[in-house]
């Protein structure tokens, strides 16, 4: 168990223990006053009362199972001889006291124990029957009133006891959405690492190829091309970087340019066709997906064309030689349907007569998006 998990566990037993005081001393002490017989009686029978509950704030009976069957045994001959010598009836609290504390440690049956603790402790008052002559006065100061209030010092410390159990349920609770808030940070900082050194090694491969291609041919071409994969190494370096300390902000206006640029190195010719100016708070997110979805066409398709449409609150991205078949497992997609979908979105992923399309949206209250068939308003070079 972890020191925080204890000190945790320490102050709520300390919690438990202070309520049940607040609960019983005010009895206990009104008994003491009125079964002395003068105020020095009364004032160190107090003073034991009290430091029988001082005790009980640091003590913890399943940590001491010895000294606590010791001192339960103790208490209870000590009611028995002052039961059948008549001294102070209030002798009784320290056995009920303990086995109020005891109780709700048991697995079950915790009502019949508690029942049980009371014709015990009234039994063992009857004691003072056999020595002393039978007075109703004397049945309820030995035998009533010892018998219930051992049961009503057990029943409240079964109930601070429940309370104890809702506080640990609560902690485990707690503790248990802050790690699975960390695992949650976790997979969004992998999915992102995925997203940037994924497309990045797609980039350096295809134009490490073309510039092999064409360093025979067109020498100047060929620098050209390594030059651009080592302007990409060194962006890609930049956005690890920022990713690490959370300042990593993608830009929809460059992922277009970049995925346009990409694709066409490729041979796949792209169309990209804008409708209205993306809404606050979209531009990230639909940039995120645009790039994840250039990686899985340059991956899994054989695309000779490339659509992009893009609406005030969302993103539509087909390309045609898509595999038949089943929807691959895509897990970029994957982890990106979750964020889409966190955000208030949702993403949609289609394959049919082998063309695949990806889509991002976000509902509004006026949607942006034309009508089948209408010309797009601008389209980008």
């Amino acid at each position: 168990m972890s020191s925080t998990s204890v000190a945790a566990k320490r102050r709520m037993h300390r919690a438990t223990v202070l309520t049940t005081v607040v609960a019983i001393a005010p009895v206990a002490l009104a008994i003491v006053a009125m079964t002395t017989e003068s105020w020095r009686e009364g004032l160190g029978l107090s003073l034991g009362l009290l430091a029988t509950f001082l005790v009980l704030l640091d003590w913890d009976p399943s940590e001491h199972p010895l000294s606590t069957s010791l001192a339960l045994a103790f208490s209870f001959v000590v009611w028995i001889i002052c039961a059948v010598l008549a001294f102070n009836p209030v002798a009784f609290f320290g056995a009920a006291m303990l086995s109020g504390v005891l109780i709700p440690h048991l697995r079950r049956r915790h009502l019949a124990w508690i029942a049980a603790l009371g014709v015990l402790i009234a039994a063992i008052g009857c004691l003072h029957l056999v020595t002393e002559p039978f007075s109703w006065g004397n049945v309820v100061r030995y035998v009533v009133v010892p018998g219930g209030l051992s049961v009503f010092v057990a029943a409240v410390n079964l109930m601070m006891q429940g309370y104890w159990g809702i506080l640990k349920d609560l902690e485990v609770a707690q503790e248990a959405e802050a790690e699975l808030g960390i695992m949650r940070e976790r997979m969004r900082f992998a999915g992102d690492l995925h997203d940037i050194q994924g497309h990045t090694l797609h980039v350096v491969n295809l134009k490490v190829a073309l510039a092999e291609e064409l360093l025979t041919t067109n020498p100047d071409r060929a620098r050209a091309e390594l030059r651009e994969v080592y302007d990409q190494v060194e962006e890609t370096i930049r956005e690890t970087r920022n990713l690490a300390y959370a300042e990593r902000k993608l830009n929809l206006n460059a992922e277009l340019e970049n995925a346009k640029n990409l694709l066409e190195a490729a041979g796949v010719a792209v169309r990209i066709s804008r409708h209205g100016k993306i809404r606050p708070g979209l531009d990230e997110l639909l940039g995120q997906v645009l790039r994840e979805t250039t990686t899985n066409i340059l991956r899994h398709a054989e695309a000779t064309e490339v659509q992009i449409r893009i609406f005030e609150g969302e993103i539509m991205i087909s390309n045609d030689g898509a595999a038949e078949g089943p929807l691959p497992t895509l897990s970029g997609l994957s982890v990106l349907r979750q964020r889409v979908a966190d955000a208030g979105g949702q993403l949609r992923v289609e394959q049919s007569a082998g063309t695949f399309s990806t889509s991002a949206g976000f509902p509004s209250a006026k949607s942006s998006a034309p009508q089948v068939g209408s010309e797009p308003q601008r389209s980008a070079p």
